[in-house]
């Protein structure tokens, strides 16, 4: 946890150093995946606003090019119908690239080939590869010099986005006022944690989905998953759906009714080939007796890798509280 509130409070430096200048304006949707290439592997990415907007980070274990690949979209249950944010990505070679992305219905494009021209600095104050050539970068002598000297200094005041995404600010206070907000934060913080439930998981081939764990905060339930796919082929969900059952197999009086997140953080549509997602899914506190169970079944759309995985009230009515 703390390597990664390390390298968030690093890439929001970066952006209060860079961000004078964009590199362009992406549009994303909830129906197309946008996808960004860039003429070299990505190091670093940090997304503005993870509220909605979703990004699948290159592939370690793919292909010639996996690493050079972003793909941007907005999370289908979402209610927003208009939002923006901003997205920094930072190259191997320490070239800076800061996007604007919006929301719409249908993006102009889908695929966005980047080049060196697009950057709008370098992490290092090195030289910017410009069509194949080395360029300076923009900016008098003196303004490099300030830029040099702010990088490596440590910035001891926290930035207005890092206390806006501060676990700090999940208070009683903010539950009460806004308690989206405050689910947010707690996702936001709790989403890559290690599993707390050993080796619960639904499998169909190399296709898996983990149950991480289930955790009981105020009023509400939040279950925390992974999905593993280990095969070449993308696994496009066509719906994650929880429902709460009896557990006598073969009865006919087996009887499903399905439970509603109130809340539903970075549930993927498409999980990429020898890649994995993780993501949580929050509902309003309920307990079961011992003859009932949740069942939670993934959907693959046009495609029959489906799974479904069943959770017992030992596991639901004895969660884990933070």
């Amino acid at each position: 946890m703390s390597n990664r509130i390390i390298s968030f409070l690093f890439l929001v430096s970066v952006c209060s150093l860079f961000g004078q200048r964009s590199s362009g304006t992406v549009q994303i949707s909830k129906n197309y995946k946008t996808i960004l290439i860039f003429p070299e592997n990505i190091s670093e990415s940090s997304i503005g606003n993870d509220f909605g907007f979703i990004v699948d980070l290159p592939v370690k274990e793919g292909g010639k090019y996996s690493g050079r690949i972003l793909k941007l979209y907005y999370n289908e249950l979402a209610p927003e119908k208009e939002n923006s944010t901003n997205y920094l990505v930072i190259t191997e070679s320490g070239n800076v690239y800061d996007f604007m992305v919006e929301l719409v219905d249908v993006p102009d494009k889908t695929t966005w080939y980047i080049d060196h021209n697009m950057a709008i600095n370098n992490i290092d104050n090195n030289l910017i590869e410009k069509d194949g050539k080395l360029a300076s970068i923009d900016g008098s002598p003196e303004e490099k010099a300030l830029h040099a000297n702010d990088v490596n200094v440590q910035n001891t005041e926290p930035s207005q986005k890092t206390q806006d995404n501060s676990i700090d600010r999940a208070t009683k206070e903010l539950y009460q006022s806004d308690p989206l907000e405050y689910y947010r934060l707690r996702c936001y913080y709790m989403q890559f944690d290690k599993a707390k439930i050993s080796r619960y998981f639904s499998r169909l081939d190399n296709v898996f989905l983990w149950l991480k764990g289930v955790y009981y905060n105020e009023d509400e339930l939040y279950f925390q998953y992974r999905i593993e796919n280990k095969e070449g082929l993308d696994l496009d969900i066509n719906f994650i759906k929880h429902q709460m059952a009896t557990n006598y197999k073969n009865s006919s009086s087996n009887q499903k009714m399905e439970l509603k997140p109130v809340f539903v953080y970075k549930q993927p549509k498409t999980v990429s080939g020898k890649s994995e997602n993780h993501f949580v899914i929050i509902f309003k506190k309920f307990a079961l007796d011992e003859k009932k169970e949740v069942v939670v079944e993934l959907d693959e759309e046009s495609g029959n890798r489906n799974l479904s995985l069943t959770i017992g009230h030992e596991i639901i009515n004895n969660p884990i509280h933070f």
